[in-house]
């Protein structure tokens, strides 16, 4: 990470990278080195506390970006003088004085005029430079150079530090293991322009489109960093100093300047340097100008630029206080803050809360981790699951997960390498991907770096047709091909795999939900294949085709589907929704049976809602089941929500005590609760001859009969239901 030092004053500030490891020491030999103040008259604070020799920065809590100030002893030698503002843009001091004059002197490398690259001890980077002057200090060569990047002035560089500018592009055919080269890299994001850096080649992969190298690359304090390099920019092949008696015509013609510098990141993000684009981040904060460099004035406070002539009112001449404060950020010493008033908000405060990036969290529900499990089918259910219906859609995706549509919370594809994909969610966002409703394109999953905690990423490296990927392809009807993919001969054959589209979809297509998850059905994979993306990287991509007798969602027949079964509302995850309906349920199981007895339609005070209506089979097994009378009153109650929340409370009514799952092949013993056939064996074998749920005796002989009634209509509303 790096930190910045700066002297109390603001006339100097250096930037220095450091780890939790570097000392106070070692910081105040870097200070001497860059602001050339000795060690000895230096004292350092941050938060208030002198930094001491032999601790550790770890120790005062110093983290990335923070800023350490810089105050120097009182010496007769060494006194500093005052900078106004007007000496800053004027020009009258020089900040890089040399306390002794140095002595003339001829390298036998190099001239004054030379065009070279000079390494910053700092970063470890190569940066373009021009030779301004050559002395002799204490029998060794040092350099005056001017940087082109930015046009500033060093003294005092060693001749050690420079070396030939790069002349020599090399091809991929010319790199080898073990081969030196300078290549450009972003140590913070590496997919974007960086610095100029010593590279060792430790390993070369040749892809189809591109070639990536693997190596170390060459940092500050001759410290090596382990990295792979795809190789966009030129690689070039490092020269070797040669002495001024051996340059040819040609040598000389090299090392002059063409002014022209090698990419490197810009130093502002927003307009990328352009000179003639506007930009109120490195021009004028007002009008966004960057005209009359000299009449730009920086705020000590907010660090932004200001024309003389933009303020108001405007400025005739440069300011000669040591430190200026734009309008927004200077306060008025006169006003007075009552008590429970704010203070004036200056505008860095108000950038720092603008600039916050928000999240939305989802109410919560981003992170909130399932409260139920769906134990009406296996985890490995291959298939519609029981009782869920095309269209229903869930609001978040632990609702989807608790149904047992689409188990993960997080993970878009639910499967295991070895058998299949059971289910998977498509919510759009990969390059190449496209939705026809009854056929889509589905990306795989992998290639992304996320650490630290990351949803999602761009894309860093290739995918591998592994794990989940390897699970979706098995649903395919053919045979596995980790080279080319394959297609299915014939793709009704496949395995089906449930498919849940989310709302995030709606982007790139019209067939997704305007809000949540919806259950779109079944679908089989007619054909998987590798493909590669703009950056070069592989992705693995599949063709899926819709293969459900029931209406699709967004066809009129499923659009009239859902509105008649109630499925047209998000199924809420908030828990208090159990306990309100709990408690209306006497109030809605009395108007049911007033507007079944009347005939009456039922409507609520917003708008008509048509009550879910039982099969004729359903109905006469419901009426037959006597001894569960009220509690098929309880669900009958619910009707007028449509078929999900009768389907709610039938789960929730006809719960087996022991397993705390749908009954299956249910026994109703004496006093009218209901338990599994296994359970209540497994409770006999273990001799307890109670009823679990009210401790009601049973006799030792008592004869365990399955109520066929109530299975019969468990079974009609969740077909396919097995049990564990």
């Amino acid at each position: 990470m790096s930190i910045k030092v700066r002297m109390v004053d603001g006339k100097k500030e250096m930037t220095m990278k450091i780890t939790k490891r570097t000392t106070v020491v070692d910081l105040k030999n870097e200070v001497e080195k860059q602001l050339h103040v000795k060690k000895e008259l230096q004292r350092l604070f941050f938060s208030g506390k002198q930094l001491e020799n032999g601790c550790e920065l770890d120790s005062y809590n110093i983290n990335f970006d923070d800023v350490v100030l810089l105050m120097v002893r009182m010496n007769d030698k060494n006194i500093e003088k005052k900078i106004t503002v007007k000496d800053k843009i004027e020009g009258n001091i020089n900040l890089e004085e040399e306390n002794e004059k140095l002595e003339e002197a001829e390298s036998l490398y190099y001239k004054i005029g030379d065009a070279v690259d000079c390494n910053n001890e700092m970063t470890g980077a190569w940066y373009e430079v021009i030779i301004k002057n050559i002395f002799k200090e204490e029998d060794k060569i040092v350099y005056k150079v001017l940087w082109q990047v930015d046009n500033t002035i060093s003294n005092k560089v060693p001749e050690a530090n420079l070396r030939p500018r790069p002349r020599r592009s090399l091809s991929c055919e010319e790199l080898s293991i073990g081969q030196k080269v300078m290549v450009n890299y972003n140590v913070d994001e590496p997919k974007q322009i960086g610095l100029w850096y010593d590279f060792t080649i430790c390993d070369i992969k040749i892809k189809r489109r591109r070639h990536e190298l693997f190596g170390q690359l060459h940092i500050s304090g001759g410290n090596e960093l382990n990295v792979y390099k795809v190789v966009k920019e030129e690689v070039y092949a490092i020269e070797a100093p040669k002495l001024l008696t051996e340059r040819t015509a040609e040598d000389e013609e090299f090392m002059k300047s063409n002014k022209k510098i090698r990419p490197m990141p810009p130093n502002c993000d927003d307009c990328r340097d352009d000179p003639n684009k506007e930009c109120q981040s490195c021009g004028c904060a007002i009008c966004a100008g960057k005209e009359e460099e000299h009449t730009l004035l920086i705020c000590d406070e907010c660090d932004y630029m200001y024309h003389m002539k933009c303020l108001s009112p405007p400025l005739l001449e440069v300011p000669q206080e040591t430190h200026w404060y734009c309008p927004e950020c200077k306060n008025d010493e006169n006003e007075i803050v009552k008590a429970g008033d704010k203070p004036k908000e200056n505008r860095r405060r108000r950038l720092m809360i603008t600039s916050k990036k928000t999240r939305n969290w989802g109410n919560g529900m981003a992170c909130a981790r399932r409260n139920t499990i769906c134990t009406i089918v296996p985890e490995n259910h291959i298939g519609p699951i029981p009782g869920v219906d095309v269209g229903t859609t869930w609001e978040y995706r632990t609702g989807v997960s608790e149904a047992g549509v689409h188990r993960p919370s997080v993970a878009g594809i639910h499967g295991r390498s070895k058998e299949c994909a059971f289910s998977i969610v498509f919510s759009g966002g990969y390059e190449g991907d496209y939705d026809n409703g009854d056929e889509f394109i589905y990306s795989g999953s992998g290639g992304r770096d996320l650490e630290g905690n990351k949803r999602t990423n761009v894309q860093s490296k290739d995918q591998e047709l592994k794990g989940l990927n390897l699970a979706l392809a098995r649903n395919c009807y053919a045979d596995i091909n980790e080279i080319t993919g394959a297609q299915a001969s014939d793709w009704r054959k496949g395995i089906p795999v449930r498919v849940v589209r989310n709302y995030k979809l709606k982007k790139s297509s019209k067939f997704a939900p305007a809000n949540g998850n919806r259950y779109d059905g079944i679908y089989k994979v007619v054909r998987y294949y590798p493909d590669t993306n703009s950056d070069g990287y592989i992705m693995w991509k599949y063709v899926l085709r819709r293969d459900d007798p029931t209406p699709a969602p967004w066809t009129k027949e499923g659009k009239k589907r859902i509105a008649s079964l109630g499925l047209n509302t998000l199924e809420n995850e908030d828990k208090d929704v159990d306990t309100k309906k709990t408690n209306e349920i006497k109030t809605r199981k009395r108007r049911y049976i007033d507007n079944e007895e009347n005939n009456v339609e039922i409507t609520s005070s917003k708008k008509i809602k048509y009550a879910f209506e039982l099969e004729k089979e359903l109905k006469t097994l419901i009426e037959d089941d006597k001894v569960n009378a009220k509690l098929w009153a309880d669900c009958k109650a619910t009707l007028i929500d449509g078929k999900p929340a009768f389907l709610k409370c039938v789960s929730n009514r006809f719960k087996c005590p022991c397993c705390l799952a749908l009954l299956y092949k249910p026994v109703t013993i004496p006093c009218g609760h209901n338990i599994c056939l296994k359970c209540l064996q497994k409770s006999f074998a273990s001799e307890f001859y109670f009823c679990p749920t009210c401790r009601h005796s049973l006799d030792k002989a008592y004869d365990i009969k399955i109520n066929k009634i109530l299975s019969s209509a468990l079974l009609l509303i969740y077909p396919g239901y097995q049990g564990e």
